[in-house]
């Protein structure tokens, strides 16, 4: 690559220049004029022609790990696993553990995502931290884990919103209208069906609905903080020694501090979206710096706002969990609202959590697409050059299609049942987990990792991740275990089955004879490469702005 220069290095570039980028590579009008911004020069740099909107500003990437999380929502469609585990302290505790064990899994991440900020995310800086001889299998396991892990938390997330949206009808039937798998699995495909248009936007109208979204959630959360304390009767609130102190055993595992362990799935699943804003890095303003501020911050404020909400439950909800986790409702979050807000405060309730639990799929679907997007732009995926397309208006809705068809298919775990499609919840965070493991294991064993603006310095840096491993190597090993110490074929953790069907599959397509990844799949592909190579001017370009950013960050 050609570099300006003189006798003393390279010319000093100040902030005022602007480049002008011929309009076929960065996809605007004839005859425009334009900048190459840090972001886009950055993600020249690590080898991708920026295609992308860049119209996402701080408080947009800051919603897409917010907004993915969902707090209120989340923990209502979640409460069956502390509750039937370790009763309200396994709520409360499990809830406030889980958060800030995740706290240097964030700041490890966000050192990542700051030195690398792509679309592809783990998977790319798996690609950029391991050895040119293991990349390639690398990251397509990367890939595909991501992918899966997204995926999944986006389907159960929409399960989740379905059972809430079932209970309400319940509710308002008086009890007199049941549903079925069937009707379960309608619901739950329309839902999706939903999500698909309400993703499937310009990348402007999604920011602004992003920004929208975190105030849905902090309202929602404020609305059960406050609601149910002031409405609640005598009867069903709980004392303080009883929500913090008196631990129940409500699940099937007799040992108790195994009862415990296994109520972390709450804390784990609902905040599992903090590190999303890493997929829309892309089209996010200041990248570098934003990412990482997003994974942290969103992760502190779902820590207090969370407490507030599971500490508002755990005092209103009454004393005989095993009533609220066996609901006929068939969903434990229902039956506190209508215990504590009777038959039309609880309808209410329940429609405005369905409605942000929508909210917070979205956002889910937005994290899960721009990952498939970037795994099939490097051709990883069947039918790669179909779904790496994106819209006139550069939206991946070809990879939200992806995303809403395999929701689709791992819905039809419902139709075994409850136990089989409550599977998804582990596996999602079981995906996720092997996929964040992967990128923080290559950066300690091979040492290449290249820091960016956000950096802890080399030994707090390297303590944080491996801190993360161990951390999230435990919750995955946790997650392999089923509800039950000895389990029938109809009381197994499907997610097991499914990662494993996942991971074989990927091995196989892999390494299949003459038509298998290993022969065309190498990795990210460069797409800037034969872009700059038929462009000096653009190169020059290139060298000077990247040579104008050192400068700055130095003083």
């Amino acid at each position: 690559m050609t570099k300006e220069s003189d006798d003393n290095g390279n010319t000093p570039i100040t902030g005022d220049e602007k480049t002008s980028v011929p309009a076929d590579l960065l996809n605007i009008e004839k005859g425009d004029v334009v900048d190459i911004s840090s972001d886009d020069a950055l993600l020249m740099a690590l080898g991708y022609k920026p295609e992308l909107k860049r119209e996402f500003s701080y408080l947009t990437v800051f919603g897409q790990s917010f907004g993915a999380m969902g707090i209120a929502p989340a923990l209502a469609e979640s409460l069956i696993f502390s509750l039937g585990s370790a009763g309200s302290v396994g709520l409360v505790w499990s809830y406030f553990l889980g958060c800030v064990a995740l706290i240097p899994v964030a700041l490890s991440l966000g050192e990542l995502g700051s030195s690398m900020p792509t679309a592809g995310g783990l998977y790319y800086w798996v690609a950029r931290l391991t050895p040119t001889r293991a990349r390639a299998l690398m990251c397509w396991l990367a890939g595909y884990m991501n992918v899966l892990g997204y995926i999944s938390i986006f389907a159960s997330t929409i399960y989740g919103a379905t059972l809430i949206l079932v209970a309400a009808i319940m509710i308002g039937s008086d009890g007199t209208w049941q549903t079925t798998k069937y009707i379960n699995y309608g619901l739950y495909s329309a839902t999706t069906i939903l999500c698909f248009g309400m993703t499937c936007v310009p990348s402007g109208t999604l920011s602004k609905l992003n920004n929208t979204y975190i105030w849905f959630q902090l309202a929602m959360a404020l609305a059960v903080i406050i609601a149910l304390p002031a409405a609640t009767p005598k009867e069903y609130i709980n004392s303080a020694s009883f929500v913090f102190k008196e631990f129940q055993n409500t699940g099937f595992w007799p040992n108790n501090g195994w009862a415990f362990m296994l109520s972390l799935l709450t804390p784990v699943w609902v905040v599992s979206g903090f590190e999303s804003s890493a997929t829309i890095a892309e089209e996010a303003s200041n990248a570098a710096r934003a990412v990482p501020f997003a994974m942290v911050s969103s992760l502190l404020i779902a820590l207090v706002v969370g407490m507030g909400v599971v500490i508002s439950i755990a005092f209103t909800m009454g004393s005989d969990v095993i009533a609220i986790v066996t609901s006929p409702l068939g969903q434990p979050m229902a039956q506190i609202c209508l215990n504590s807000l009777g038959e039309k405060g609880a309808i209410a309730m329940l429609v405005f959590l369905w409605f942000t639990s929508i909210c917070n799929c979205s956002m889910l679907l937005v994290a899960a697409s721009r990952e498939t997007f970037a795994l099939a732009r490097d051709g990883g995926l069947p039918f790669s050059s179909f779904f790496r397309v994106l819209t006139t208006n550069k939206t991946p809705a070809r990879a939200v299609l992806f995303c809403a068809l395999v929701t689709l298919a791992e819905g039809l775990l419902m139709l075994v049942n409850t136990i089989a499609i409550n599977s998804i919840f582990n596996l999602a965070i079981m995906g996720l987990y092997f996929a964040y493991t992967m990128p923080l294991v290559s950066r300690l064993i091979f040492n290449e990792f290249k820091p960016g603006v956000w950096y802890l310095g080399p030994k707090l840096s390297y303590i944080f991740a491996v801190y993360s491993v161990v951390w999230m190597t435990f919750i995955f090993t946790l997650l392999l275990f089923p509800s039950y110490p000895n389990p029938d074929e109809t009381q197994m953790n499907y997610a097991v089955a499914v990662l494993g069907f996942v991971l074989v599959f990927c091995l196989v397509y892999y390494y299949f004879p003459k038509y298998g990844g290993k022969t065309f799949f190498h990795g990210p592909v460069r797409t800037i490469d034969e872009v700059i190579a038929t462009n000096l001017q653009l190169e020059e370009q290139l060298v000077r702005k990247m040579t104008e950013d050192r400068a700055a960050s130095a003083t």
